[in-house]
């Protein structure tokens, strides 16, 4: 199976686009303004295989094409131009940003969400117009492999050869961020890649990101293959008949190696409110892919009405709890079904 060309868009039976790199890996879009600093049009996308996307690792975020537009984080009022490689200067004047980007300066700015924030580093402030140059920028980085310091070339679907801002519709995903490292393992992977896409809605409804806890993704992990090898069904009591809270306040679950018996997993200590979401979903309605399915099972859980006490999207949106701590658990069984434990504290 040879693999895609790079320097290339390419996408599967799912609408989620990514660019193919140098590096072998493929780098995804977190947003539809992301994709429109580097990109006029969706002319040039690659249509592969599933098992061809799925066969090529997942290297991080595509950050803004360099010297195009400026961005600043939701919640602060700091604006910056994004340099080669991610990485962000501060504009620390009115006049600055006037001389740089011209009197409509204020028309190029982007909000970008505490989510996608991590993908940037920071450089030095840009106190002088003479520090910076945009048009420098945009040239020395016309690749997304050029702006990761991987190979350069020619890319005439650059967004420099038509108006900054299209207002086609983005067929990648807006909420499919990855992790900037590739996880070790699929199910470290689809456990960043959840994290990743309900920090982004939470964003999206002003709730700050959640930290991952190490911890409780174990017992999470424990619940989910409970369900996949015993329970056979979504359930928030596990198979011996213990509830959530026992397993997340005291690490209590069953042990698949000693049927019918308990173990004692680590927990988080101080552990104040505690919820739970779980939920399976049959990877045969996604063509195999997994990031698709966790999306989907994430969109059910915010179809739930908000007004009417705890449930899934309150749980997520930590509407009626002080969550501020996650811990996630996705099983893959051999009947191709993923099995979803995402737990949820407050400490």
């Amino acid at each position: 199976m040879a693999a895609p060309p790079t320097d290339t868009l390419i996408k599967a039976s799912s609408d989620a686009v990514y660019y193919h790199a140098a590096d072998g890996k493929r780098y995804v879009f977190p947003n539809q303004k992301t994709y429109q600093s580097w990109f006029s049009d969706f002319s040039g996308v690659v249509t592969v295989t599933d098992t061809e996307l799925a066969s090529l690792p997942l290297g991080g975020n595509v950050t803004y094409r360099p010297g195009i537009r400026m961005i600043k984080i939701v919640s602060d009022p700091k604006v910056y131009a994004v340099a080669r490689g991610g990485v962000l200067r501060w504009v620390s004047s009115e006049t600055v940003a006037r001389t740089l980007y011209g009197e409509a300066w204020n028309t190029l700015i982007d909000d970008v969400s505490d989510a996608f924030f991590v993908n940037y580093t920071m450089g030095a402030p840009i106190t002088e117009p003479a520090e910076f140059s945009p048009d420098t920028e945009a040239t020395a980085a016309r690749t997304i492999n050029a702006n990761r310091g991987l190979l350069t070339g020619p890319n005439p679907r650059l967004a420099d050869t038509a108006p900054p801002r299209v207002s086609a519709p983005c067929a990648c995903h807006s909420a499919t961020p990855p992790p900037e490292t590739p996880a070790e393992n699929p199910e470290d992977q689809w456990r960043q890649f959840a994290l990743n896409h309900i920090n982004q809605i939470r964003a999206e409804h002003g709730r700050p990101p959640l930290a991952m806890n190490a911890l409780l993704n174990e017992i999470a992990m424990a619940h989910s293959k409970d369900m996949a090898f015993n329970i056979r069904e979504m359930s928030h009591d596990g198979s011996l008949g213990e509830t959530s809270p026992e397993r997340i306040k005291q690490g209590k679950v069953p042990d698949l190696d000693r049927p019918g018996q308990f173990t004692y997993l680590p927990y988080p200590a101080n552990i104040g409110w505690a919820g739970e979401n779980v939920g399976r979903r049959y990877l045969s309605m996604f063509g195999g892919d997994v990031e698709a399915a966790i999306i989907h099972q994430h969109e059910w859980f915010m179809d739930e009405p908000e007004d009417q006490g705890h449930n899934h999207r309150t749980t997520m949106l930590s509407s009626l709890a002080p969550f501020n701590e996650i811990g996630i658990g996705i099983y893959r069984d051999d009947t191709d079904i993923i099995w979803i434990t995402e737990d949820y504290i407050s400490r």
